[in-house]
C-alpha cells in the first residue's frame, strides 16, 4: 500500500486513463456483440415462428394430396436457403416420411447422425405446438412443427423437422460489433488523448510548478512563486503556497534578523562580559549551578571554580554560605534584586566583594553576579577620607568637624557638660606663603597642626577649615574657665620657633573661644561666634586669645551686613570715585590726583574705606570693585584732558588679591584703547604685599604695564618688610611714604632721619618719592627741606568728588562725552 501511494501521479492517471480505456473497450465490445446477437436470435426465432407455420400448411396440403414431388421440391426450395441445413418431415416415432434426398425416405433418422431430439419429437406430437430451439455453441436453431396430412382418409400426423444456422449473420454482427468497437476506441484514445493534454496543461503542468516551488522552498530558495492561471482548486492551492512561501520567507527573515540580533546581543554580552570584572552565575530553584562565566578568571571562591551541577553555596566560605542562603531566600520571595557585601581572605590578603541576586524573569533561575570591590572600597575610604579630612594636614576637615560637634552637643546636652570651640589663625602665615612660596607654605602648616596634636589631649578634636584656620573641639568641660589653661598654653607653644628644612620660623596664634552652652546651641553658631572672638583677637594685636562676647556678636553681624549689601553694591551704584589732589612740595603745583574709593548705602549710609576694603578684599569683590575704579579714574584723566591746557594724572590702587586677576593687564590695555589717554596719565599704585610671591609672572606683568607707558609706584612704603631689593628688581617711578611716618616728623628725631634717608636713597635710584598724609605746615616744611618731590594730605586737600575737585581748580559747566 505505500509503494501505491508513493507511485507519481502522472504514472497513476496513465495507468488509471489506459485501464478504464481498456475495460471501457471491451465492456462496450462485448456489450454490443450480445446485444446484437440477442437481437438476431430473438429475430430469427420471431421469423421461424411466422415462417414455418405456413410452409407447413403448404407441406400438408402437398402431403395430403400425396403429392410426394411438391412436397420434395418444397423441402429442396426451403434447404436451398442459406440459412436452412436440414429439412425433413418426420412421423412421431422418427421414420423420416419425406426429406429433400430421397434415399432418406422412409428410414429412421437415427441413421443419418441427425441432431434430432426423440423427446422432442413426441412432445411436439403430444402437445401439437410447435418448438424451437436455439443450440448458442452451434448457432444453430432445431425447430419442430406439427403438420397434418389425409392419407387414405385417415389423418395423420406428422413433424416439420427443420435447422436453421445464424453463423454468418452472427459473424456479421461480430464484425460490425469490432468495427463500432474501433470507432469507439479511437473516439476513446482521442478522448484519452485531449484528457492526457488536459491534465498535462491543467494539473500535471501546475503540479509540476508547485513540486519545482515546493523544492526551491525546500531549498530556502525564494525567488520562485507559483504561476498557475485560472479560478480552480490547483489556483488557489498555488495562491495558497504563494501565500506559504512568503508567509514562511518573512517567519525566516525574522528569524534570520532575530538569530542575527541573537547572535549581535550574545556577541555584546560575551564583549560586556570580556569588559567586566564580573563573575556570572546562574542558579536553578535548588541553588545548583546551571551556567557559569569567569571571563577574568576571578578567584573568589575556598576550592575549585563552580561546576555545573554542584551547589553555588557549598564553594563560599561557612560564614557566607548563610547569608548567600539568606539572600537567595529573600531574592525568591519578593521578586527583587539582593546586594550583600561581605569580606574575603585569601591567600592572607583581604578583599570584600560584592554579590547581586536576582531571580531571572519567567524562570525560577536565579543570577549571582560576584564582583570583587576592594579597590572600590578602598576609593570610597579615600573619598570619604578626601570628603571628611583635610588632604595636607590629614586632619579633620569643615564636615567633619560639625558633625562631630553636632554629636557633642548631644552628648554634653545628655551629661550636662561644657563644651568649648577654639578658632585658631596663624599670625603673618600669608606674608611667609607668599614670600617662601607655597610649599614652605604647606610644611609650615603640616609642622603647625602636628604642634596642636601635641598640646592637646587624645580625645580633643583638631581640624582645619582651609588656609591657615584651625578648629579646635574640647569636650567634658566642667566650666568656661577650664578653656583658659589651654588656649594660654596654645599661645604659649607657638612661640617656640618650628624647625622646617633646618629652618627656624616664628609664628603665632590668634585664637577665638566659644563655649556650648552660653554662647551658641548649634555647630554654626558656636563655629561663628569663635571666628569673632579669633577676629578680636587679630585686632588686639595677635599672639593672644578672646572669648567671645555680645560685642564681638555685634561686630560679626556688621561684618555679614556689609558682606549682604556689598554684594549689589556696585550694579545699584553705590560705589563713587573720590579724588585727592596731589601738589609739587617744592612750588605748590597741582600734578594730579590720587582715586580714593567710597561706598553710599541707603540702609547703611557712607561705610568707611577701612571697613569695606578688607573685606572686599577677603571676599573677592575687590577684583569687579578695581575695575570700576580703574575704568572711572581713565574716564576721569580724558575728561580733565579735555577742558584743561595742563594734563593731570590720576593714580589708582591696586590690591594684591586684584593684582592676580589674569585678566587685570587686558583689561587695563582694552579701557586704555577705548578712551585714547596718554598712558603716562595713568599711575598705578602697587603694595608690597603684592611683591611677597617674587615669581617671575608678577615681574614679567609690571614691566609690560612700565612698557605701556603708565606710571608704576610702590604704596605705603616701609610698612611691610620694605625689601630695598624691591626697588632695584622691579620697574618703580614713583615711591609713597606711608603717612604713619609723615606724621612722626617734627615729633621723633629717628623719623626725621628715616623719611630723609628714603628720599634720599629714592633720588639716588632716580625714582620720585610722595608723602601721604600731610597734615600740618610743620610736616610740610620739613619735606621740602628733604626735597620731597609730591605731597598729600588733608593739609592740601581732601578727598571730594569730581564735581568739588573741578570747581576746586576752576572748573565749570564741563561737558563730556566719552569717544
Amino acid at each position: 500500500m505505500k509503494a501505491l501511494y508513493s507511485i507519481n501521479i502522472k504514472l497513476w492517471l496513465s495507468i488509471l486513463a489506459a485501464l478504464a480505456f481498456l475495460v471501457f473497450s471491451i465492456v462496450v465490445t462485448f456489450h454490443t456483440y450480445y446485444t446484437q446477437l440477442d437481437t438476431l436470435i430473438s429475430s430469427s426465432r420471431a421469423s421461424l415462428a411466422q415462417e414455418l407455420p405456413i410452409f407447413t400448411h403448404k407441406l400438408e396440403q402437398a402431403l395430403s394430396a400425396n403429392d410426394a414431388e411438391s412436397v420434395s421440391f418444397a423441402l429442396n426450395a426451403k434447404k436451398s436457403r442459406i440459412n436452412y441445413q436440414q429439412m425433413l418431415i418426420l412421423e412421431p416415432k422418427g421414420h423420416i416420411i419425406a426429406a429433400p434426398e430421397r434415399h432418406q425416405e422412409t428410414q429412421h433418422f437415427s441413421k443419418f447422425n441427425l441432431p434430432i431430439d426423440a423427446r422432442l419429437l413426441l412432445k411436439v406430437y403430444d402437445q401439437n405446438s410447435g418448438i424451437i430451439e436455439f443450440n448458442e455453441s452451434t448457432l444453430i436453431f432445431s425447430t419442430y412443427f406439427p403438420l397434418h396430412f389425409q392419407h387414405q382418409h385417415d389423418t395423420q400426423p406428422a413433424i416439420l423437422y427443420a435447422t436453421y444456422h445464424i453463423a454468418h449473420e452472427v459473424q456479421s454482427v461480430l464484425e460490425i460489433g469490432l468495427n463500432k468497437s474501433l470507432i469507439i476506441a479511437l473516439l476513446l484514445l482521442s478522448l484519452l488523448c485531449f484528457t492526457a493534454l488536459f491534465v498535462y496543461f491543467f494539473i500535471t503542468k501546475p503540479i509540476n510548478e508547485l513540486i519545482y516551488v515546493g523544492e526551491k522552498l525546500r531549498a530556502l530558495d525564494f525567488s520562485h512563486r507559483a504561476k498557475i492561471k485560472g479560478n480552480g482548486e490547483l489556483k488557489l492551492l498555488a495562491d495558497n503556497f504563494n501565500d506559504m512561501a512568503n508567509s514562511l520567507q518573512e517567519k525566516i527573515a525574522a528569524q534570520k534578523a532575530a538569530e542575527q540580533y541573537a547572535l549581535s546581543k550574545h556577541n555584546l554580552l560575551e564583549s560586556i562580559f570580556s569588559a567586566l570584572p564580573d563573575l556570572f552565575i546562574v542558579i536553578d530553584s535548588q541553588g545548583r549551578v546551571i551556567e557559569f562565566n569567569n571571563a577574568h578568571h576571578t578567584d573568589v571562591f575556598i576550592g575549585q571554580p563552580p561546576m555545573i551541577g554542584s551547589n553555588v553555596t557549598d564553594l563560599l566560605p561557612i560564614t557566607m554560605s548563610k547569608r548567600f542562603k539568606s539572600a537567595i531566600k529573600e531574592a525568591k520571595k519578593y521578586k527583587k534584586l539582593t546586594c550583600i557585601e561581605y569580606p574575603f581572605t585569601q591567600r592572607d590578603q583581604a578583599k570584600f566583594m560584592e554579590a547581586r541576586i536576582s531571580v531571572m524573569p519567567l524562570s525560577e533561575n536565579i543570577v549571582i553576579v560576584l564582583r570583587d570591590i576592594t579597590q572600590r572600597k578602598r576609593q570610597e575610604e579615600l573619598i570619604f577620607h578626601h570628603a571628611f579630612y583635610d588632604t595636607l594636614t590629614n586632619l579633620p576637615n569643615r564636615f567633619l568637624v560639625m558633625e562631630r560637634l553636632t554629636q557633642q552637643i548631644k552628648t554634653a546636652t545628655r551629661n550636662k557638660t561644657i563644651i568649648a570651640v577654639i578658632f585658631i589663625d596663624l599670625d603673618d602665615f600669608k606674608k611667609v606663603n607668599d614670600s617662601l612660596g607655597h610649599e614652605v607654605g604647606d610644611k609650615l602648616l603640616i609642622a603647625s597642626a602636628q604642634r596642636l596634636q601635641e598640646t592637646l589631649r587624645d580625645e580633643d578634636t583638631v581640624a582645619r577649615l582651609g588656609g591657615d584656620e584651625f578648629v579646635i573641639l574640647i569636650s567634658n568641660l566642667n566650666s568656661s574657665e577650664d578653656v583658659i589653661p589651654i588656649a594660654a598654653n596654645l599661645v604659649r607653644r607657638f612661640r617656640i620657633p618650628l624647625n622646617i628644612d633646618k629652618r627656624e620660623f616664628s609664628i603665632s596664634l590668634s585664637l577665638g573661644v566659644s563655649v556650648y552652652p552660653q554662647d551658641g546651641c548649634t555647630p554654626s553658631a558656636l563655629l561663628r561666634k569663635a571666628d569673632s572672638a579669633m577676629y578680636h583677637s587679630k585686632q588686639q594685636g595677635r599672639n593672644t586669645y578672646s572669648f567671645f562676647t555680645e560685642k564681638m556678636s555685634q561686630d560679626l553681624s556688621r561684618r555679614l551686613l556689609l558682606e549682604e549689601h556689598m554684594r549689589h553694591a556696585l550694579e545699584q551704584g553705590e560705589f563713587e570715585v573720590y579724588y585727592q589732589p596731589q601738589f609739587t612740595i617744592d612750588s605748590n603745583e597741582l600734578i594730579g590726583a590720587e582715586a580714593l574709593l567710597r561706598w553710599h548705602n541707603k540702609t547703611l549710609g557712607t561705610v568707611s574705606p577701612s571697613e569695606f576694603i578688607p573685606l572686599a578684599e577677603g571676599n573677592g569683590e575687590i577684583v569687579a570693585i578695581g575695575k570700576f575704579v580703574l575704568q572711572s579714574a581713565i574716564e576721569q584723566i580724558k575728561k580733565w584732558q579735555s577742558v584743561l591746557d595742563r594734563p593731570l594724572k590720576i593714580a589708582v590702587n591696586l590690591s594684591p588679591r586684584q593684582f592676580k586677576d589674569r585678566t587685570l593687564i587686558d583689561d587695563i590695555h582694552k579701557f586704555i584703547q577705548q578712551s585714547q589717554i596718554p598712558t603716562s596719565l595713568l599711575e598705578l599704585e602697587i603694595t608690597e604685599g603684592v611683591l611677597l610671591s617674587g615669581d617671575d609672572a608678577l615681574k614679567d606683568s609690571l614691566n609690560n604695564l612700565h612698557q605701556l607707558g603708565l606710571v608704576i609706584s610702590m604704596d605705603d612704603f616701609g610698612t611691610g618688610y620694605s625689601s630695598l631689593n624691591y626697588l632695584r628688581q622691579y620697574p618703580f617711578d614713583i615711591l609713597k611714604i606711608d603717612q604713619s611716618f609723615i606724621a612722626d616728623l617734627s615729633t621723633s628725631p629717628a623719623a626725621d632721619e628715616l623719611v630723609n634717608s628714603i628720599i634720599t636713597m629714592s633720588h639716588s635710584l632716580g625714582i620720585r618719592v610722595v608723602a601721604e598724609g600731610i597734615e600740618t605746615l610743620s610736616q610740610l616744611k620739613i619735606l621740602q627741606n628733604y626735597q620731597c618731590d609730591i605731597g598729600q594730605g588733608f593739609l592740601l586737600g581732601e578727598p571730594m568728588t569730581s564735581e568739588d575737585f573741578e570747581h576746586s581748580i576752576g572748573i565749570t559747566d564741563v561737558r563730556y562725552t566719552q569717544s
